[in-house]
């Protein structure tokens, strides 16, 4: 954009933070990472791209795929492959009947793989087709190192994702409001029409022990370890952690280091706000048009008095200006590097001064004409009586 008005704002974030900031965090499993859940920045990480084996927390992706691609009050049946599948399971028979909503929970809270079998052959019709619906979604949520062969994380050599990736499969699934429903419920019943009911407990500890702690999945198979994603919220700040390949309590250490790490030392910025005036700008042939933020624009800084700047990048403007013209945009700049941008648009409608527009002239140069010509014919007129007063006089 060629800009005519170029404005830097400098915004002091008045963060007041007393004592030191925590040390870097001691993480002894093979893979981790940190991210703000909101922005997907990554705060820490430990081989977050190493390829490794999820075990159960492949079923964020089914649980996700099955709320975006079946009705709760659905009914889902059991296949003969799903009464096979062996591990964690609801020990489901063949033709058993439950609806998506138990399905859901059992998936969460029970890690059911016979269950996972029965969520992927009701969306897609079989696990195969349901794993290529699987990579498709990992991929739009922002995954680049993983491929998924099956909907329940038992051992696979081609079933392999990363740290990052399950990061960024966990915030998409976190925009979700059922899904985070589901991570953070502690029990459920499954009522079955014969036989005894399936009490379904979240055995994750954290959720009674950790301040904010919105749950989610563990995961374990002999060759993956012990694999968990969680998410915890605090004062505005939403964090996910993923471990990979931890052993024994490990898997909850890591996890509390991280999180601790993450609460400890940043904190969220929001130097843009849908809708605020950032600024005011001259528009040729018209009045000034204040110009307003699209979108809102937060990010994640460390806990302490460093700055962001915002450098405003205006157009030249010529009027009329409709409300809401993309005018300009705020560049956001931490640490020196441009970290986003938000569009400018024009708060309200500008109108061309009359005096400036065609139309005016127009009617200026139509209305001169005929005054010119009106004038001729009356100078005309004159001249005709008074050559007809000279001849009276003659006679």
């Amino acid at each position: 954009m060629a800009a005519k008005f170029r404005v830097i704002i400098t915004v002091v974030v008045l963060l007041f933070y007393t004592g030191i900031a925590m040390a870097e965090p001691v993480v002894q499993s093979t893979a981790a990472i940190l991210i703000n859940s909101r922005t997907g920045e990554v705060l820490w990480e430990k081989n977050s791209h190493q390829q490794m084996f999820p075990a159960s927390i492949t079923k964020i992706l089914t649980t996700i795929l099955l709320l975006e691609n079946a009705a709760e009050d659905e009914v889902a049946v059991a296949s003969e492959l799903a009464e096979k599948t062996r591990g964690s399971s609801l020990y489901l028979r063949r033709g058993q009947e439950l609806t998506v909503e138990d399905l859901l929970y059992a998936l969460m809270l029970r890690s059911a793989n016979d269950g996972s079998v029965v969520a992927a052959e009701l969306v897609s019709g079989s696990v195969d087709s349901f794993a290529e619906l699987m990579n498709q979604k990992a991929r739009q949520a922002g995954a680049i190192n993983s491929t998924f062969t099956n909907p329940h994380g038992l051992p696979d050599d081609n079933h392999l994702t990363t740290a990052y990736d399950m990061a960024m499969i966990t915030r998409y699934a976190m925009q979700n409001h059922r899904f985070r429903d589901l991570a953070a419920t502690q029990r459920h019943t499954i009522v079955w029409p014969e036989g005894e009911d399936s009490y379904l407990i979240n055995r994750i500890p954290l959720l009674s022990t950790y301040e904010g702690m919105l749950g989610i999945k563990t995961g374990y198979t002999t060759p993956a370890g012990r694999t968990f994603v969680g998410a915890a919220q605090r004062d505005g700040l939403e964090l996910i952690t993923v471990v990979l390949q931890a052993s024994g309590n490990e898997l909850w250490d890591d996890t509390v280091a991280l999180l601790d790490y993450g609460f400890d030392n940043f904190t969220m910025v929001q130097p843009v706000v849908q809708g605020d005036i950032m600024h005011t700008t001259e528009v040729r042939y018209g009045d000034p048009v204040s110009l307003q933020a699209a979108n809102s624009f937060e990010l994640t800084r460390p806990v302490n008095n460093k700055e962001v700047d915002m450098e405003i990048k205006v157009a030249e403007v010529q009027a009329p200006v409709n409300k809401g013209d993309h005018i300009g945009e705020v560049v956001i700049v931490a640490d020196g590097q441009e970290v986003g941008t938000v569009t400018l648009l024009a708060a309200d409608y500008v109108q061309r001064a009359l005096l400036t527009t065609p139309r005016f002239w127009l009617l200026s140069s139509s209305l001169a004409v005929v005054m010119l010509l009106v004038r001729k014919a009356i100078r005309r007129r004159r001249t005709k009586k008074k050559r007809f007063k000279r001849r009276l006089s003659e006679i």
